[in-house]
């Protein structure tokens, strides 16, 4: 008989580098609460950030910004030579040094029904503490890139994936994991994205931001990493059919500052911190932004056509690779490109954005978080056997001395 005792208690690690992962983390703990508001305990957390770790996994992601700025050629020589099944083995046998007791206590404190990991950096050192303490908690992942993913992703421990395409399905297989282990849910977005916005509903969105109703909106999403809003921008001047921009800065204080100081020959509003970005999505026609996966997921559950301005050398690769080959967007080189696609997209009534915005939809997953939610559940409510189904990789041996009685 299932055990019913409640509340359960579900823990989500994640990760810092970057939004995506712990929007992921969130969008999911969010549809958990939707679905199970009195009986799920739902714990978000970074055992890099919010837990004692060693200074160098903290700098990998306080200086992740900085060092996708400023030293995009190494980060792509460094992503590169670390995606092999070698580097990576390497790699997760030094985190499982490094995290081992860190994962430990977190399993202590806190007795999790269920595990969902967001970042690939914890699959190595939590399977390990989960042998080694013979415990059978389930234990998921959600890969957060659309299509070439890191080979540190598809680690032996987690008993399921989740992932955003066939494509990324196709790869996991090929690195060893069993088709029945992987699903295609799409990477979880916000649950409000599920929800279709009317006509009515997004007039009355523009209107609150300042904005027309009947004007086809463009939403720029950036941070810090994003290089060329400004740029796109100003050259939207020049463009011939009428138009409004939505700017959602992600924390880049001074473009947000600098657009707004500035007049424009279009309604714009500008936020630097967007808190209800799925209000922005539906109030949007089009998605400006850089090629994130989670960024991308928000834009496809949406059904927006989306227009790339930039992208993270290797990593994001894939993701480009993605939108453009389904036809849901296009990459654009500079400011030039953008106000020549935009005037494309709007003329003849918008013909051509609208085959766009059913190709993107088509791709959309907005009910993913729910989808993983459920799962995430629904193990939680299963007896546990005593030990873990399968041995994990090599790599767990290295702590055998410390295998519990």
């Amino acid at each position: 008989m299932p055990n019913l005792d409640l509340p359960k208690r579900f823990l989500i690690l994640t990760g810092d580098a970057g939004f995506g992962h712990r929007s992921a983390a969130r969008s999911v703990a969010a549809a958990l609460q939707a679905h199970h508001p009195a009986e799920a305990d739902v714990r978000i957390l970074n055992p890099v950030i919010e837990r004692p770790a060693p200074a160098l996994l903290r700098q990998t992601q306080v200086n992740y910004d900085q060092t996708v700025l400023k030293n995009p050629d190494w980060y792509r020589f460094t992503y590169g030579i670390s995606d092999t099944r070698a580097a990576s083995s390497l790699v997760e046998s030094a985190l499982t040094l490094m995290l081992f007791h860190n994962m430990q206590q977190l399993l202590e404190e806190f007795e999790p029904h269920a595990i969902l990991t967001t970042m690939n950096l914890f699959n190595a050192p939590l399977g390990s503490v989960l042998y080694l303490r013979q415990q059978s908690i389930p234990f998921f992942t959600v890969v957060t890139d659309l299509a070439d993913v890191h080979k540190m992703w598809f680690q032996a421990s987690p008993e399921h994936f989740f992932v955003a395409s066939e494509t990324v399905r196709s790869q996991a297989m090929q690195a060893g994991i069993h088709a029945d282990r992987v699903s295609v849910s799409g990477i979880p977005v916000d649950p409000r994205l599920a929800e279709s916005a009317g006509k009515k509903e997004k007039a009355g969105l523009c209107l609150a931001m300042g904005l027309q109703p009947d004007l086809p909106t463009l939403l720029f999403v950036g941070s810090r990493r994003v290089a060329g809003i400004y740029e796109c921008l100003e050259a939207l001047q020049g463009c011939s059919q009428p138009l409004q921009v939505l700017l959602a800065a992600g924390g880049n204080t001074d473009l947000c500052r600098r657009v707004t100081g500035q007049k424009w020959n279009f309604p714009l509003h500008c936020e630097n911190l967007v808190q209800e970005l799925p209000n922005w999505l539906h109030a949007a026609d089009v998605l400006v932004t850089k090629a994130g996966g989670l960024i991308l997921s928000e834009g496809l559950a949406a059904g927006l056509p989306i227009l790339l301005i930039d992208n993270l050398p290797g990593q994001e690769d894939g993701n480009v690779r993605f939108i453009t080959e389904n036809r849901a967007g296009v990459r654009v080189a500079n400011e030039i490109e953008l106000l020549t696609v935009i005037n494309a997209w709007l003329s003849d009534g918008g013909a051509a954005m609208k085959e766009m915005t059913a190709r993107s939809r088509a791709l959309g997953h907005p009910r993913a978080a729910f989808t993983i939610a459920d799962a995430l559940w629904q193990a939680a409510l299963l007896p546990k056997p005593q030990l873990r189904p399968s041995l994990p990789q090599s790599l767990f041996k290295m702590h055998a001395h410390e295998r519990l009685d």
